[in-house]
């Protein structure tokens, strides 16, 4: 129990700081997930971010059920799947055309 709680700590703190940096509002948390927070523009929204995600096989969580249409949540998960989304992330934002 102790190896998962030191993993999590580790990750959700890296987590945070790497999607900031992106650009992109988290919400600050000591659960074992993130929330992120994407803007209401076009070809950056989470719906959309969501399913360039979804195509590489990377499932975050839509709340929009939540009353969030614009979060994902994303589960702290090992080393190699938070690099992924990640980097996912960085590609998603960094489209020169959004709505592709």
């Amino acid at each position: 129990m102790e190896a998962s709680r030191a993993h999590n700590e580790k990750w959700l703190g890296w987590l945070t700081a790497e999607i900031g940096k992106l650009g992109l509002e988290v919400t600050p948390s000591i659960a074992n997930f993130v929330l992120i927070h994407f803007p209401d523009i076009k070809g950056r929204t989470a719906e959309e971010a969501d399913a360039f995600l979804t195509q590489r096989g990377l499932i975050l969580r839509r709340v929009s059920a939540y009353k969030l249409p614009n979060a994902l949540r994303m589960s702290v998960g090992s080393e190699e799947a938070n690099r992924l989304v990640v980097d996912a992330l960085a590609e998603f934002l960094s489209r020169k055309d959004p709505g592709r």
